[in-house]
């Protein structure tokens, strides 16, 4: 899986589905989403079962709520979607406690944005893990420079190229590539309440 790409570009893909405008995501380790969801502070009262357009279009629906969309990524990891706002410091460590690995996405695509590819463990930020340039330093978590061959990243490039690699790269550490059954699978929308995290 070190060296695999996917069968379709991941930013096809997200501007195909919607996600153009942006994408906010978390890949975490662990089989259980409600246990996750839990850490988040959802409001467990707001679950719904749906697929991806229904989130989408729930979510459009009432834009002052903070929505997640989560579920199963692939086996031994869980995949949260944020719909809107994004997630903090605090809430990537409390769903990283445990000693679970846990990886952050964030594109804006209004301001042609992309955040570095995050790592956390064990309720902690350990670096970023970009694919490194070409003629530049190697990836800053030696562990995870295998994960990285042939996606080396260009200066000039377009951020919707980056961002392509950087799901290449999330895709091979987690076992699974954004695909087309990825968008059309049932999983949890959740809101959380807005003082959630305040204290």
């Amino acid at each position: 899986m070190a060296r695999l790409m996917p069968s379709e570009n991941q930013w096809d893909l997200l501007r195909e589905f919607g996600l153009s405008s942006g994408l906010a995501g978390i890949w975490v380790e662990g089989d259980d989403p409600e246990e996750l969801a839990r850490r988040l502070r959802v409001d467990p009262g707001t679950r719904v079962e749906c697929g991806f357009a229904e989130a989408m279009a729930r979510y459009e629906a009432s834009l002052e709520d903070e929505v997640i969309w989560i579920g199963s990524h692939t086996p031994g990891w869980t995949h949260i979607l944020w719909l809107s706002s994004f997630h903090t410091g605090a809430e990537a460590k409390a769903l990283s406690a445990g000693g679970r690995r846990l990886l952050t996405v964030y594109y804006n695509g209004g301001l042609f944005e992309l955040d570095d590819l995050y790592l956390y463990q064990d309720g902690a930020l350990v670096d970023e893990i970009n694919p490194p340039y070409a003629d530049g330093a190697p990836v800053t978590v030696p562990e995870y420079a295998m994960y990285a061959e042939g996606l080396e990243l260009e200066h000039g490039m377009r951020s919707q190229q980056e961002l392509h690699l950087i799901l290449c790269m999330v895709g091979r550490i987690t076992g699974r590539f954004l695909d087309r059954e990825w968008f059309t699978a049932t999983r949890t929308l959740y809101e959380i309440p807005r003082d959630a995290w305040s204290t």
